[in-house]
């Protein structure tokens, strides 16, 4: 008798311990100019995370404006934002209220009403990606050259940022155009099929044009992002998106991770990788995909049963350039080890 009043006294003082743990969770109230990156930044330390926040929020249409007065819940490692329908009867009572006199929620009401306004003309926001410059592209068939580097004033075999060379093009420049260094790499096989799937163009750097003479064009290296030599080939110059407009893709297209930039095996946060889908799939810069992989059945599953398993998912990642058949995207957040191979779907929710 005297062991259980002991336990049922151990009891009772631990359930205030319990509740309180559970109840854990911090609130906050969003504010004007508040963003779903803001706020993953702010709570969870984490810039990355806000993908996910709103791919689980899809009321959300802009992930860059959110509307003032609503209402967040902060957890160990995860955002939840409270839906607002519960807050309906207090704008219904707006109205009610506002007819005898000026009571304090008619500001408020007016306060959410000029950003809803502004922002149905503006452009989508953007988000400002951070790549190590030069991440190439993927391309099904070699690229045509406009033209060479053909030499530069001094002897060295390696040429850098600065370096003053000499280029030969197929039409004449103006001064202060601007040509992308490149060349073509190694033949890329689909991670899957195994079959040619096309050539990675390797970015080199970028010359603009000084003067123009009758048989060559004298420019200087604007930026290197890997050693640059002679019969490097030039490509017409386009500046790479920094800032991006998230946008939803139209449709659920799927396909594979072809290739990564680096020579890493493990892929993870902030690596630049290869899609084996591209404009002609639907896939534009900004948008989002989800990373996966099959889930195997444990041994001890039936085997009869044939289980087809929801996949593993493994990161997401965002499109920052398209070519007709391929994409060049960044992986914005991981939950495992991400592989060439791995399965990429377009995320349109």
């Amino acid at each position: 008798m005297t062991l259980r009043k002991v336990l049922v006294l151990t009891c009772l003082l631990l359930l205030p311990l319990v509740a309180a743990a559970a109840e854990n969770v911090q609130t906050y109230i969003i504010q004007k100019g508040d963003t779903l990156s803001g706020l993953s930044e702010r709570f969870l330390k984490d810039p990355y995370y806000w993908p996910s926040l709103w791919s689980n929020n899809p009321t959300i249409t802009n992930p860059h404006f959110i509307y003032p007065g609503q209402e967040v819940r902060i957890y160990d490692g995860r955002i939840e934002i409270v839906p607002a329908v519960p807050e309906a009867p207090v704008a219904s009572d707006a109205p009610i209220a506002a007819e005898p006199a000026e009571p304090a929620p008619t500001p408020a009401a007016q306060e959410m009403v000029p950003p809803v306004a502004a922002e149905t003309p503006a452009a989508p926001q953007a988000v400002t990606v951070q790549t190590p410059g030069g991440e190439g592209f993927i391309a099904v068939d070699p690229e045509r050259a406009v033209g060479t580097l053909v030499d530069t004033t001094d002897n060295r075999i390696l040429i850098g940022e600065g370096d003053m060379v000499f280029l030969r093009l197929e039409e004449a420049p103006a001064v202060g155009d601007k040509f992308s260094v490149f060349e073509v790499s190694e033949k890329v096989r689909h991670p899957v099929t195994g079959k040619k799937f096309g050539y990675r163009i390797v970015d080199l750097g970028v010359v603009e044009v000084l003067s123009v003479h009758a048989d060559v064009v004298t420019a200087v290296v604007r930026s290197a992002f890997r050693e640059i030599y002679r019969d490097a080939m030039l490509l017409p110059y386009q500046k790479p998106l920094r800032d991006i407009a998230i946008k939803r893709a139209a449709n659920p297209v799927s396909g594979y991770l072809l290739a990564a930039f680096s020579a890493k095996i493990v892929q993870g946060q902030g690596d630049v990788v290869y899609l084996d889908l591209g404009a002609m799939d639907g896939l534009e810069a900004g948008n989002l995909v989800d990373i996966s992989r099959p889930r195997q059945a444990t041994e001890l599953a039936d085997k009869s049963l044939a289980l087809q398993l929801p996949e593993v998912v493994l990161g997401r990642a965002i499109v920052l350039d398209t070519r007709p058949h391929s994409a060049t995207a960044l992986i914005l957040k991981v939950a495992g080890p991400v592989y060439v191979g791995d399965r990429v779907t377009a995320v349109t929710r």
